[in-house]
């Protein structure tokens, strides 16, 4: 029998030497093929692999002592994973990124897959690790030597690590010491600081707007999205899984704590951005605290919510990075005054870019909004300042993205008021993100099942 888990294991890795081979034989097309092809695979496998009625399959197998186990309940994340890889590695077909982006960004959903199936879940930092240092190959190389980005990104996960392994040991120790409770509160407060560095949390928030700014614009894509969901979905299968966890009123509360730090921390700095890297990157901060402030009402509809939200991050961030990829092509950088002017030129990408953010922070009709909205209700039955506090901190990241456009659509001179210069294929790619976006804030009930789904089997029980 295959071990069903080992599927999506092995599909990333053999896949990523096919697109190195590909890589160093100059054969691009066949490169890009592949790594989405593999990606849309995993995606479709993920969802429809009849793992319960399927002969052949099992659902689980052992290394080292450790088992590797796919349940229900990691479909939905599987499926996010390789969906909004596969979106990011379509933004490589549009233009060239570096040299291992494919390759690095393909091997590295091998491990996020294994951080979902590996037992005890603690281990899944592992794993986390070594796919953040696949991806260090993504946010710099030649094309972009600046490593601020990527070296403070992998710091940052790096620090994460050893709280989550500690915990692991604190856990094993306290069911050889029952009659000690310390233990257990001492587990709970190092998985907080664990998760709270690999999430960005404040004050560990210092690396998502560096790298938002420094990175290209894909790479950043793919590390804010793909590469969070596996660590959302362990927080949730914790608290669902592990009575000491889901079952302490003070987790929630903390994770409640932690959303209003960094939602309001994002709106405070965000408001006098003046570049568009770093302007996404305090947005994303907001966006995290939402998803926190979801997960810490400790109710399904909460749950829902986050992965909602967290399933359109993906879609509103893609279309930020290749709007923005575009631009990047005539700009030194991704500050207002280097973008001056450019939306003449590409005025389709700009489109893109600005529908991105405002996907991305859930303003009304964007594909972002259903799940604001959601969480705006729920905050509004129980809290109604922190709900006030998000609708301030959308209005402040909507009010940048005013002013980033006011920028863009002004000529430096009338000389630059000149005939668009995007592709048919880049002009293709930038309306249809566009208009799907407006089409899943239209019709949210298109994905919004499949949350639900994944949620009931993740809402603390």
């Amino acid at each position: 029998m295959i071990p069903a888990p080992m599927i999506f294991l092995a599909l990333p890795w053999l896949a990523a030497a096919a697109v190195y081979v590909c890589r160093q034989r100059g054969w691009r097309a066949a490169e890009v093929t592949v790594a989405i092809g593999a990606a849309l695979t995993g995606a479709a496998l993920a969802v429809w692999l009849p793992l319960e009625a399927a002969p052949f399959l099992r659902d689980s197998f052992g290394v080292l002592g450790r088992r590797f186990v796919m349940e229900a309940a990691d479909r939905g994340a599987l499926g996010q994973i390789f969906l909004l890889a596969g979106l990011v590695f379509f933004g490589a077909a549009l233009r060239p990124q570096g040299r291992f982006f494919l390759a690095a960004g393909t091997a590295a959903l091998g491990l996020l897959a294994a951080a979902l199936f590996v037992r005890p879940f603690l281990f899944a930092a592992i794993f986390l690790e070594l796919a953040a240092a696949l991806a260090v190959f993504m946010l710099a190389d030649q094309a972009h030597p600046d490593t601020r980005g990527a070296l403070r990104y992998l710091t940052y996960t790096t620090l994460g690590m050893p709280f989550i392994l500690f915990t692991g040991w604190l856990v094993e120790t306290s069911a050889a010491n029952p009659q000690d409770p310390q233990l257990l509160t001492l587990a709970t407060y190092s998985l907080a600081a664990g998760l709270a560095i690999l999430l960005g949390v404040a004050p560990f928030h210092s690396w998502v707007p560096v790298v938002a700014e420094h990175a290209p614009p894909l790479a950043t894509a793919f590390v804010t999205t793909v590469m969070r969901v596996p660590i959302v979905f362990l927080t949730l299968k914790l608290l669902a899984t592990e009575a000491w966890l889901g079952g302490n009123p003070l987790v929630y509360n903390m994770l409640t704590l932690a959303g209003f730090a960094m939602v309001g921390l994002g709106a405070l700095f965000v408001f006098g951005q003046q570049n568009l890297g770093r302007s996404v990157g305090y947005a994303l901060v907001i966006e995290i605290g939402a998803v926190l402030l979801a997960i810490g009402l400790g109710t399904l509809a909460g749950v829902e919510a986050a992965l909602a939200a967290l399933a359109l991050r993906g879609l509103g961030m893609w279309l930020w990075a290749v709007g923005l990829d575009e631009l990047r092509r005539s700009a030194a950088d991704s500050s207002f005054e280097a973008l001056r002017g450019l939306g003449w030129r590409h005025p389709f990408a700009v489109t893109a870019v600005a529908m991105g953010m405002l996907s991305l922070v859930g303003l009304p009709l964007m594909a972002g909004f259903p799940p604001r909205w959601a969480l705006l209700r729920l905050l509004m039955e129980q809290t109604p300042a922190l709900a006030a506090i998000l609708l301030a901190a959308m209005t402040s990241v909507g009010v940048v993205i005013m002013r980033g456009l006011a920028a863009l659509t002004t000529p430096k001179s009338p000389d630059d008021v000149i005939q668009p210069e995007e592709s048919r294929l880049g002009k293709a790619a930038f309306s249809a993100g566009v208009l799907l976006v407006l089409l899943l804030g239209a019709f949210p009930q298109w994905v919004l099942p499949a949350a639900t789904g994944a949620a009931s089997a993740l809402a603390p029980r």
